[in-house]
């Protein structure tokens, strides 16, 4: 990886600085602190952290890393006073504030990239009276970070730095000048009447707008569950509402402005209309974020996920081909980030396509681990337990993915692998009431729509059946039974084969 701010390119494979006049000797604990911070130049970097990243954590004494950062400013120009690349900023870190572009390969061979600005947060510590018996603010507001980090596309700074900024006042242009927050989440918390109440606020740092707020009121019969039910609910509520914040900032760029996070939540937006031109759009903005940013794990796996739509809403009948791409891009989302819960879970999609449902159980359930707060990694398992016949299971992961987000743009297929569930168990009452509730929901998916006829059908409302097979032959006129079994592979045989008789004898091809 290369970076460059004027006059110097720093090269990390060859741990080597060079300046106007070649390449400047550094000691290498004073090049990595460097490296730290030149690589984190959008937010401060805490002494705690240069401590965990430079020393492995390791006890050291204040002159150590005071000696590290000196031959690190004596090496790009600054001194003491001097401070126009390294800024010291008194009880809370350090912060590289020279312009920085970023490119990959060698120093000689590459055109410079733009820096993809990743949003970031700072979640402030919740207050809560001193009067409290039972004192949780801090407690939440840790755990908060904690699991909002495991998304892994949202930045969070350390509570370390964060929790500094301790007032009475959200100081909104200390966040964003000082630590190059573009949102905070303050709240509050009280403990009265048997209950935990915490009522929470998102801003947005640069105008000071409130961009979401909520109250959660758990009964404190078990405080671990109460704040384990909070986290959960203000993870999903964050993960969408950040999203929703800059899909708005992006449509107001032109497509050749965009960096790569800009056209990776456009892309988003685009994804989940679910129609074929809107899905060529996303498809297309992904690869430009790759391209602007080829170390970008998460726009990988989002235009996986594009790719996944075409065969599974029915795009195109090139299926071999499409898959074989969707599996080469999850295959480089996970490389670059084996943490990322969306690269896991497209992970397991393409597996499901390419190998069947039993090869990508593993990778939902790592999806899932790895962020107990990432609602369409529950929906993934899920989805595995229907096709598997594991019904019940797959009901209690449907219901905390709808739980952990209410309001996600796939809520209308989670309701569906809710009705397939009902039908796996030949209860097809229950399968036709939960895909008509998805129909409410979404009537553009061709998984949706199929499943609609289907349950109907073979509940035995035959009006119903023809009303919902009309609906998708008229959105849909092309569309087959093959990708609908292709995307839905049930291990049950007998099932597989009564969807497809069904499904033929509502008029569809095969």
């Amino acid at each position: 990886m290369i970076f460059e701010f004027d006059p110097f390119t720093l090269s990390t494979d060859r741990a080597e600085l060079v300046g106007s006049e070649g390449v400047i000797a550094l000691e290498p604990k004073a090049f990595a602190v460097l490296r730290l911070l030149v690589e984190h130049h959008d937010r401060v970097v805490s002494r705690e952290e240069m401590i965990e990243v430079v020393w492995g954590g390791r006890f050291i004494s204040d002159a150590a890393v005071a000696t590290a950062l000196k031959l690190a400013r004596r090496a790009v120009g600054d001194d003491g006073v001097r401070q126009s690349h390294i800024r010291t900023l008194h009880g809370v870190g350090h912060r590289f504030v020279a312009a920085v572009q970023r490119r990959h390969g060698t120093v000689a061979d590459h055109v410079p990239v733009a820096v993809a600005q990743r949003p970031t947060i700072a979640i402030l510590p919740l207050w809560q009276a001193p009067g409290d018996a039972v004192q949780v603010g801090d407690g939440l507001a840790d755990d908060i970070i904690q699991a909002l980090s495991r998304l892994r596309w949202l930045r969070v700074i350390a509570r370390e730095t964060t929790f500094r900024f301790r007032q009475d006042s959200v100081d909104l242009t200390g966040l964003r000048s000082v630590l190059g927050a573009g949102y905070a989440l303050t709240g509050r918390v009280e403990v009265s009447g048997g209950r935990l109440t915490v009522a929470v606020t998102l801003i947005e740092t640069a105008g000071g707008g409130v961009v979401w707020a909520d109250r959660f009121s758990p009964r404190l019969d078990d405080i671990h569950a109460a704040r384990a039910e909070i986290v959960a609910a203000v993870i999903g509520a964050l993960d969408l509402q950040i999203s929703h914040a800059e899909v708005a900032a992006a449509r107001g760029k032109p497509t050749e402005a965009l960096d790569a996070w800009g056209a990776y939540h456009l892309g988003m937006s685009h994804l989940h209309r679910f129609n074929a031109h809107d899905n060529a759009i996303a498809g297309a903005l992904f690869e430009r974020a790759t391209r602007l940013d080829p170390g970008f794990a998460t726009a990988f796996a989002a235009w996986s996920f594009a790719k996944q739509q075409e065969v599974a809403q029915a795009y195109s009948k090139d299926h071999t081909s499409i898959i074989h791409e969707t599996r080469r891009l999850a295959e480089r989302a996970v490389e670059l980030d084996p943490y990322d819960p969306f690269a896991n879970m497209v992970m397991g999609r393409a597996s499901l396509l390419s190998d069947g449902p039993d090869e990508g159980r593993v990778w939902y359930h790592r999806a899932a681990d790895l962020s107990p707060s990432f609602a369409k990694g529950h929906y993934s398992r899920g989805i595995i337990d229907v096709l598997a016949g594991r019904t019940g299971e797959a009901r209690d992961r449907l219901d905390r993915a709808m739980g952990l987000s209410p309001m996600d743009p796939l809520l209308g297929i989670m309701l569906t692998a809710k009705s397939l569930s009902f039908m796996v168990e030949g209860r097809m009452e229950q399968a036709q009431d939960w895909a008509l509730r998805s129909i409410g929901v979404n009537q553009t998916h061709f998984l949706v729509l199929t499943t609609a006829a289907l349950t109907c059908q073979l509940a035995g409302d035959g009006a119903g059946a023809a009303r919902w097979a009309l609906h998708l032959r008229n959105l849909r006129p092309e569309a087959t039974i093959a990708p609908y079994l292709k995307t839905l592979h049930f291990a049950d045989e007998g099932l597989r084969g009564r969807v497809r008789d069904t499904l033929l004898g509502l008029g569809m091809a095969e």
